[in-house]
């Protein structure tokens, strides 16, 4: 599990480096691939701006529980004309794509339901 903060990007840079994104991005990008690797989202940022997420994996046709984010290389047709392509085109694109994820989706424990809150009272299955 990664710490990181909104606000620094290097240290979503140390937490998921550009050399992880090209990997993933290049596994992810193979013809019928089965287990997509990315990150997963694991809190909203506190008010310092700190949260945390993992690398992970996760079955292509898998319905996510939490945030999960799959890198993919973002190739413009310029791009595809190069001989060889820059395997990290695309890593700031992603790691700003993991701060929105962060601010919309993170786990908030503040709004968590906990013991005596109403929407957990009634008949149980």
């Amino acid at each position: 599990m990664a710490k990181a903060n909104i606000h620094d990007r290097d240290s979503l840079a140390r937490a998921y480096p550009s050399e992880t994104f090209a990997a993933d991005a290049s596994e992810n990008d193979r013809p019928r691939v089965e287990l997509l690797k990315g990150v997963r989202v694991l809190s909203a940022p506190d008010q310092a701006g700190d949260f945390e997420f993992e690398r992970a994996v996760q079955y292509t046709g898998e319905v996510p529980g939490a945030v999960f984010l799959a890198p993919f290389h973002r190739r413009t047709a310029k791009e595809f004309a190069r001989a060889d392509p820059d395997p990290h085109d695309g890593y700031d694109a992603f790691l700003a794509e993991i701060v929105a994820a962060a601010k919309r989706f993170g786990f908030r424990a503040e709004t968590a339901p906990g013991p005596g809150d109403p929407r957990l009272r009634g008949p149980r299955q």
